[in-house]
């Protein structure tokens, strides 16, 4: 390692509006500024608008509310898949998908249906999960013309079935995980072989949930979150930085390659990393104040 943390931008892209809109303008800012990023898409149908399904569940909802998320997110993606149709995220965007490449970031993959895997992925099979996991990767081999060599489950959701179809595909690795060290897991008895890169702090919409005012004090509580990190990952999304807060991220960026100097890929960092020498933690969930659902973390191994 380097005499100071490593920094990783990675970008989800979740939504259709955000990979048509969003990814376009983070692009520009990221050329603009001579800086590479890990960009993890989603490929198949956006169903954001089956959200509404959790409208039983109170923390939802108020994240919904103290976020603005209709706002933020547009009202055709708060449809989709509800009374609007679901219609493809990257799949239907190639010439970006492959723009996105040609400037020298990582492609990797998210999801093939974000909102499914969010939702269901708790109870789904190895069958199902793998179904997945396989229209994703088919979407980007058609796009790209390789298989996909890394990837960052929708909403940070996994399982130890999730786990153990991931580790079949003989991936460089592995975000999946909410803070902690880059590690390998111990899943339902497992031992995975898959690194993983944990995303180090928040993002921008779970403190906008949590009702901190105003972008000065979200960007000295990103950079702070990762003050312990290395590497430390940024999560950006591409609906919202990309989005309403492009400015707040094109001036975050000087703030952080100030700290930690110029960004590389995951796929940089995970080339550097010895794998034998990786420590094995076990896999856990938690969950993060502003966000509804757990997230998948790791903790030191029993």
């Amino acid at each position: 390692m380097s005499s100071r943390p490593t920094l990783s931008l990675k970008v989800d892209v979740c939504t259709r509006e955000g990979m048509r809109t969003g990814v376009p303008r983070l692009l520009e800012v990221l050329a603009r500024h001579r800086v590479r990023a890990s960009f993890f898409l989603a490929f198949g149908p956006d169903n954001s608008g089956k959200a509404v399904f959790q409208l039983v569940n109170p923390n939802f909802v108020r994240k919904m509310l103290r976020s603005s998320a209709a706002s933020m997110y547009g009202w055709r993606t708060t449809l989709s898949g509800t009374l609007l149709p679901a219609r493809p995220v990257a799949a239907d965007f190639p010439e970006l998908v492959r723009r996105i490449d040609a400037e020298g970031h990582e492609v990797a993959v998210h999801a093939w249906d974000h909102r499914r895997w969010q939702d269901r992925v708790w109870k789904m099979d190895e069958r199902a999960i793998g179904s997945e996991l396989e229209l994703a990767f088919g979407a980007y081999e058609a796009v790209l013309g390789r298989r996909p060599k890394s990837v960052g489950a929708a909403a940070w959701a996994v399982t130890s079935a999730s786990l153990r179809v991931q580790d079949a595909l003989s991936l460089d690795y592995a975000s999946d995980l909410r803070g902690g060290p880059p590690c390998r897991l111990r899943a339902g008895g497992s031992l995975l072989a898959t690194p993983q890169i944990p995303t180090s702090g928040r993002c921008i919409e779970e403190l906008l949930a949590e009702g901190v005012p105003d972008d000065a004090m979200i960007e000295r509580v990103l950079l702070a979150d990762m003050r312990e990190s290395d590497p430390a990952v940024l999560a950006v999304h591409a609906e919202v930085e990309g989005g309403p807060y492009l400015d707040l991220f094109e001036h975050m960026l000087g703030a952080l390659r100030d700290r930690f100097g110029e960004p590389r890929t995951l796929a940089e960092v995970a080339a550097a990393l010895d794998r034998d020498r990786l420590p094995v933690r076990e896999l856990a969930c938690m969950k993060i104040t502003g966000r509804s659902g757990r997230v998948a973390t790791s903790i030191e191994a029993r």
